[in-house]
């Protein structure tokens, strides 16, 4: 059974962090950062299967990889639903949560390239699963809204949406998933204000925000 090999692993373990260690030296904090260190060395002495040369790149590939999966995904379960693209349906459910807002505030709220937002509005507001009107704190400005239509649809998409958010998650057991988005969460509050910033000079943004 896997248990009894995971325990002779652990025993293995055990007696390779004790070689040459005092009693005082032995006890379960020590040998956990042993074993965490170790483990990280194991992981940098990977072969990087995807780019080949950095730990750094290799993260950037898989983090790409699974933006086109979960693409993949999403694009089936609204193939029967009136949304073009998956951020077709994300910007109508950021409206449907959050109610009227700017075009420039829904693509920001997005994280999303401006130019490619504003296709994504223009393709809903063709549809007519959006509609803009007066800001009536700016006379100068929009706001947008759903329509009836739109907001029809991004309900029936909850559900589908669901089953692809299931997929994206596979393999991965309930404590792995909050691991996962905890360091998710924590790469986005780092990316956020560069996003924000709207700084196009990587070395500028590097010299910047790279503590």
């Amino acid at each position: 059974m896997k248990i009894y090999e995971l325990i002779k692993q652990i025993i293995d373990l055990v007696g390779e962090f004790v070689i040459g260690r005092t009693d005082k030296e032995i006890h379960i904090k020590s040998f956990a950062n042993w074993l965490s260190k170790r483990m990280d060395e194991t992981v940098s002495a990977e072969k990087y299967e995807i780019t080949g040369h950095s730990l750094e790149a290799e993260i950037a590939a898989y983090i790409g990889r699974m933006s086109r999966y979960s693409n993949v995904y999403i694009k089936s379960a609204l193939v029967d639903l009136p949304f073009t693209t998956d951020m077709d349906f994300a910007f109508t459910a950021i409206l449907h949560r959050s109610g009227p807002v700017g075009k420039t505030d829904l693509i920001r709220k997005m994280a999303y390239d401006k130019s490619s937002g504003m296709e994504v509005i223009k393709r809903l507001l063709k549809n007519e699963l959006i509609e803009q009107f007066p800001n009536p704190d700016d006379k100068r400005g929009k706001l947008l809204r759903l329509t009836e239509k739109g907001e029809e649809n991004v309900i029936k998409a909850y559900s589908e949406a669901s089953k692809a958010a299931k997929m994206v998650s596979g393999c991965l057991s309930k404590s792995e998933q909050m691991a996962l988005l905890s360091t998710l969460k924590k790469l986005d509050e780092f990316h956020l204000p560069i996003y924000l910033d709207e700084e196009k000079d990587l070395t500028t943004i590097i010299e910047k925000y790279s503590s």
